[in-house]
């Protein structure tokens, strides 16, 4: 939803939050389909995870910004894909619904920082680190690698939730797959009585760990003027390695 706004330039006026110093680590190169990201302020790792300024990013991804003073929250649109993110909150909305963020938005000295990694691959973007050189590499549009559907190689083992499981408003996936991969989670809600696909959530890449064990937190998606009881919610659960996608492993749960 889109709210009112007042100008990106109220973001400096925000107070800043405080990060210590070991928090943040400089050097960090961008590259947007093979070029530097120009940048207001220099990118920053804060506890693992690269940050860049927002209007940076949004910007450079041709997004249109708007920014509510009220609640510190920016809203950014990029064909039908809208993105919120407030200050300080350890999750987004993505289309309406509610995504767990790695690392919340923050003010420094006066510049909104969001998570790089996130806002990428949220608007469609492949994004890559090399840990050696300390650059993200992020490649839109056609310069993505070519994902192969289904059946490159064997589907995640999901162990969480269980088939017929009742929810509450969250879940948390959990399970194992190839090293080295990303995990993609799709939700798609139907009705129970007919079956009939009436939204779908669309995954955010994760990456793995390095024994292939994944564990992230996902909303069971909402839908206006019909009762959870009367849904059915198919998680979806794939990976992705080398341009390969897996075949998929689907848990059906209930809320």
């Amino acid at each position: 939803m889109m709210r009112p706004t007042t100008t990106l330039a109220a973001a400096a006026c925000l107070a800043a939050i405080i990060l210590s110093p070991g928090a943040l680590a400089q050097g960090i190169t961008v590259l947007l389909n093979g070029e530097v990201l120009p940048t207001t302020a220099p990118p920053r790792e804060v506890d693992g995870r690269v940050m860049v300024a927002m209007r940076d990013i949004f910007e450079a991804l041709q997004a249109t910004i708007e920014w509510e003073d009220t609640t510190q929250t920016v809203t950014a649109t990029l064909g039908e894909t809208e993105i919120e993110i407030a200050i300080g909150q350890d999750f987004a909305l993505l289309d309406g619904e509610a995504v767990p963020l790695d690392a919340p938005a923050v003010v420094v000295n006066g510049t909104t920082f969001v998570p790089l990694r996130f806002v990428a691959e949220a608007t469609g973007a492949d994004v890559r680190w090399n840990g050696t050189t300390r650059t993200v590499a992020i490649t839109t549009g056609g310069g993505v690698t070519p994902v192969v559907q289904g059946g490159g190689f064997g589907a995640p083992v999901v162990t969480s939730p269980t088939e017929g499981e009742t929810m509450g408003p969250d879940a948390t996936v959990r399970g194992q797959t190839v090293p080295g991969a990303l995990v993609i989670i799709v939700t798609r809600v139907h009705k129970r009585d007919t079956g009939e696909l009436i939204k779908t959530v669309p995954g955010i890449r994760h990456n793995v760990g390095g024994n292939g064990a994944f564990e992230y937190r996902i909303a069971i998606p909402v839908v206006v003027n019909l009762d959870p009881g009367d849904c059915y919610y198919d998680i979806d659960v794939r990976a992705v390695k080398d341009g390969v996608q897996s075949e998929s492993t689907v848990i059906r749960v209930y809320r």
